[in-house]
């Protein structure tokens, strides 16, 4: 398994931070036009629930932080 730098793990988190905004607004305006049962609000809790996970173990406390200056 390759290892990455800093600056390549917060650009892996950048853009599955953009995917997931723009496929929430998606799911979100698809699921507001065909009404009720609101199945996108499922989505939304578990793409975040991963969204935090990656948050936390690239830029949050349970990030390894490197030795070197």
């Amino acid at each position: 398994m390759k290892h990455l730098t800093p600056s390549e793990q917060k650009l892996g988190f950048r853009i599955h931070a953009i995917v997931f905004v723009l496929t929430i607004v998606v799911l979100l305006v698809i699921n507001l036009l065909t009404g009720s049962p609101y199945w996108s609000l499922w989505v939304l809790l578990g793409w975040g629930v991963g969204l935090f996970c990656h948050w936390f173990f690239v830029l949050g406390p349970g990030a390894h932080k490197s030795e070197t200056t």
